[in-house]
């Protein structure tokens, strides 16, 4: 018989809740992609590549010798440059030394200026549209500040906001307002006249710091020009964090650079947290990018376009395909594809869908049809107010498991306890490129799953 000093002890250990588990946002259309072989239209990482140029700029910074730590704020020659190309676009001089910190992406600087911004359990108000991007409800617990929305409404043709909503959501305990524009997942582009109503509803509340999350402010479509900072505008860039994404306008997700421009007084309390984190950043990346900046939006790149034109064009050309094919089978699918302005993404209202989605996706989370000793994937268990599955959840499930295409449910960005959480809107991709959109299109169609 094994001795008691042998057998196996439990250790019981007490491990701190820092933030909700929220993995299976993602993780559940990871999984379904997975076992189903399914084409992504989910996440926001594009289907091409940097430039050449940039790559090359790359390995020449490392052979130059930037492979050591560097300043936490950003390398001279790279904060620099960004001094000299978002001084133009937000009108003033940039102090490079002072104003601006390169951190790891933007979701990195997020991350920085909440908890450094953010006095936990004082009942600090972080005031946000909905839906918005999942990660600014963690960033917010993590800081322990209070996540509070005003919803972002779909109505005569155009997503808006009630500005008398936005004035009486604000208030003593508000301490930081955020604006993405242009808007994830909703594609909405901020204009002159809803950043002039925003401006003038915060100036009655000047307390109030802004971050504006800008990471698509370089891609609009339909011949308009990059979009309006909100740091632009009258006194705003003395209560505002503008946050840009390397990634983005590289198309270089993966290499993990990104920017922020704010006054020092606020900056430097994000800047002590980063020290604490990241430290510094992919420096020969840092060197690349700022060797890159004026090419991408001179040299011709493709058939006499910039990379920055090139990029517009092709997620222009993948939105357009969309509308159009959704729009020839809407007998079949009826679905309605809404005008995207900016950015990664399109948003299509699946209300009529109800019908024609199984019941099984519709009636319960355990919708699949499982072969012995398999188990299932992970699931968002959540349900709408009425008790019932999200409809634009069990859309998106059916379109995993039957179509082999996966899309994301909009009601998941939404906070879960979220009263204004609407379930009728599916957000896809149009980052992937337009081959790969054909495909996931035939799929949708039902020419085939497999390809």
């Amino acid at each position: 018989m094994e001795s008691q000093d042998n057998q196996e002890t439990k250790v019981q250990r007490k491990y701190p809740h820092r933030i909700d588990d929220n993995v299976a946002i993602w993780t559940e259309f990871r999984e379904l992609g997975d076992r189903y072989s399914c084409l992504s239209l989910g996440e926001g990482a594009p289907g091409g590549n940097p430039p050449d140029f940039l790559k090359d700029f790359m390995i020449k910074a490392i052979d130059e010798g930037y492979n050591q730590y560097q300043r936490i704020f950003g390398i001279p020659e790279f904060v620099n440059k960004i001094a000299d190309v978002y001084g133009e676009k937000l009108k003033r001089q940039i102090n490079p030394m002072t104003e601006i910190m390169v951190t790891a992406g933007a979701n990195s600087a997020l991350n920085s200026y909440i908890i450094g911004l953010i006095n936990p359990r004082e009942g600090e108000e972080v005031l946000v549209f909905e839906p918005c991007f999942p990660q600014y409800q963690d960033h917010i617990q993590m800081a322990e500040g209070v996540y509070k929305a005003v919803p972002l409404e779909w109505k005569e043709n155009r997503w808006t906001f009630d500005p008398e909503v936005l004035r009486k959501s604000l208030n003593d305990k508000t301490k930081i307002f955020l604006l993405n524009n242009a808007h994830n997942p909703t594609g909405k582009l901020f204009n002159r006249e809803d950043l002039q109503i925003l401006t003038d509803i915060l100036n009655e509340f000047p307390h109030v710091i802004v971050i504006s999350d800008d990471v698509y402010e370089f891609l609009t479509f339909d011949d308009q020009q990059s979009s309006i900072l909100f740091a632009s505008i009258g006194n705003n860039f003395e209560k505002t964090v503008s946050i840009f994404s390397g990634g983005k306008l590289f198309q270089a997700t993966g290499w993990k650079v990104g920017w922020s421009i704010a006054p020092n007084e606020i900056l430097s309390k994000a800047a002590i947290i980063q020290c604490c984190t990241t430290y510094c950043i992919n420096a020969p990346a840092q060197i690349a990018m700022s060797r890159s900046f004026d090419l991408i939006e001179t040299m011709p790149y493709t058939e006499g376009r910039t990379f920055v034109q090139n990029m517009k064009k092709e997620f222009q050309d993948v939105r357009d395909f969309f509308i159009s094919q959704f729009n020839s089978i809407s007998q079949e699918l009826p679905v309605v594809p809404l005008p995207s302005e900016s950015g990664y993404f399109l948003m299509i209202d699946i209300t009529n869908c109800k019908k024609i989605i199984p019941e099984r996706y519709l009636k319960s989370h355990d919708f699949e049809e499982l072969k012995e000793g398999q188990s299932a994937v992970s699931r968002n268990i959540v349900y709408m107010p009425d008790g019932s599955v999200p409809l634009d959840l069990a859309f998106c499930r059916w379109m995993a498991v039957e179509k082999g295409v996966i899309m994301m449910p909009a009601s998941l960005f939404y906070h879960k306890e979220s009263p204004i959480r609407d379930d009728k809107y599916v957000r896809i991709g149009i980052c992937k490129g337009l081959d790969h959109s054909r495909k996931a299109f035939d799929r949708i169609k039902g020419k085939q799953k497999m390809d």
